[in-house]
């Protein structure tokens, strides 16, 4: 695969580069005319795109990103996703690093022939997925998303944004990671303080940042400062409390955005309340309480899909049934609410972010096992799985925004057992000082096993492997 043309230093006009995309005007996108009521709320979903591999072929692994090298002894994923057109995969690993890959989609949408069967006596293996550009951040990658209206046709377009951890919100380029401009959030005492969340607003002409009981507002045409603050609660006051760990824009009703926090509980905001919540999700059923918020996406206008950390299900939610209070009052402790649609099994025992994808009707969820899962929204049942997806945590498993496939990355933290690692014989009963951490050890001794941060794209087949 060869990585996209490079661009010129300068645009049509004449300016430089950098310059021409921050002053480019963004217009929004057509308004989308609002769904009737209907009983059933999955008709409102579009169509599944046809299912490559028909004939019952499993899901194949067509390419592989290898761990990154790194100075650390577990370079870990954080995440991956595809660009909105489904060419670019954005990565984040622990080395505070994001690495743009080009991806061709027309090899994902080929389906499987005798052409492509490797020869006898010749085990057939994915791919190489080799970086093209990859950009350093100053700190931990906490959150990355890429620009709405992403298209390699429109250049002013190809960018992303990221931000990481005691720095600022960086808008970069999508050719080469270069960066292009700064969002600085000062917080209530004017220090610059950093954003746990990040989204782009569904027309590309707003971030939204989420922070600690804030939402902080940016231009994309005016880097710097914040222009809009939400404060969402006080102290002492009621609203929503706690980390902002997850945003998402509503693309079907625009000027609606839906936010999660790490004290187990998602808002839905217009941008006209300035903070004060019109909707309110929290579930609360005995031996059901929902964990600290990581991910949101919008399935249609009123479907909204949460995960969670530290929690086995992702929940599905009916706005039409929400209450505007936090629940507490109507429904109280250790009943099912009204909005909860359905609780889709997926285990994450960890305080990682699970980031999942939904095309369509079709959600793909990473488990803690390594296995990539694929659910439909009609039917609400399991539709696929690719057992043994990675031997570590799937931390990721991203639907292709055409073709019918997936892309995963795996990864974890994982800690040495010095009581049964150490030598029986060894003189001093703590670690050398100096000594590299262990990558993984052996199972059978405490250890975890082989690491397995790689990342890896699926072409889906017609059935569960």
């Amino acid at each position: 695969l060869k990585p996209p043309p490079s661009l010129p230093s300068r645009s049509p006009t004449g300016r430089p580069r950098h310059q021409a995309m921050s002053r480019v005007v963004f217009t929004p996108p057509p308004q989308v005319p609002p769904l009737p009521l209907q009983n059933a709320l999955f008709l409102a979903l579009p169509a599944v795109p046809p299912a490559v591999g028909a004939d019952g072929s499993p899901p194949r692994c067509l390419l592989e990103a290898p761990e990154p090298e790194s100075k650390k002894g577990n370079n870990f994923s954080k995440g991956v996703r595809w660009s909105p057109d489904g060419t670019t995969l954005l990565t984040a690993h622990d080395d505070s690093t994001l690495r743009l890959f080009a991806v061709n989609p027309e090899v994902l949408a080929s389906s499987s022939s005798a052409a492509e069967a490797p020869p006898d006596g010749v085990a057939a293996g994915p791919g190489l997925l080799e970086p093209y550009a990859k950009a350093v951040e100053g700190g931990p990658v906490l959150d990355f998303a890429f620009f709405p209206n992403f298209s390699w046709q429109n250049p002013a377009t190809c960018c992303f944004i990221a931000s990481s951890q005691d720095h600022p919100i960086h808008l970069r380029e999508a050719v080469g990671g270069t960066l292009c401009n700064s969002y600085r959030p000062f917080n209530q005492v004017e220090e610059v303080c950093h954003a746990y969340s990040i989204c782009f607003s569904p027309d590309g002409g707003k971030i939204l940042g989420g922070f600690s009981q804030y939402i902080r507002v940016f231009d994309v045409q005016r880097p710097g400062r914040q222009v809009e603050d939400w404060l969402l609660t006080t102290k002492k006051g009621k609203g929503q409390k706690g980390i902002i760990g997850a945003l998402a824009g509503a693309s079907e009703s625009p000027g609606l955005y839906a936010a999660g926090s790490y004290n187990r509980s998602v808002c839905v905001y217009h941008q006209g309340s300035r903070g004060k919540p019109v909707a309110w999700l929290v579930d609360r059923e005995q031996d059901y309480e929902m964990g600290g918020v990581t991910q949101l996406a919008w399935a249609n206008e009123w479907l909204l899909l949460s995960g969670h950390r530290r929690d086995p299900w992702l929940r599905a939610w009916d706005l039409r049934m929400a209450s505007s209070d936090d629940g507490s009052a109507s429904e109280g402790r250790g009943l099912r609410p009204k909005a909860l649609l359905h609780r889709f099994p997926r285990s994450a025992r960890t305080h990682q972010r699970f980031l999942f994808g939904v095309q369509g009707c079709r959600l793909s969820v990473g488990t803690d096992e390594g296995d990539a899962v694929i659910y439909s929204l009609s039917t609400l049942e399991e539709e696929s799985r690719i057992v043994g997806a990675h031997t570590r945590p799937c931390v990721s498993a991203m639907l292709h925004p055409t073709c019918n496939a997936l892309v995963t990355s795996a990864g974890g933290r994982c800690f040495p057992n010095y009581d049964v690692e150490s030598s029986a014989g060894s003189d001093s009963d703590s670690p050398a000082v100096g000594k590299k951490r262990p990558r993984g050890g052996d199972p059978a001794a405490g250890g975890v096993g082989p690491l397995d941060n790689s990342v890896r794209v699926w072409r889906l087949g017609g059935e569960a492997e």
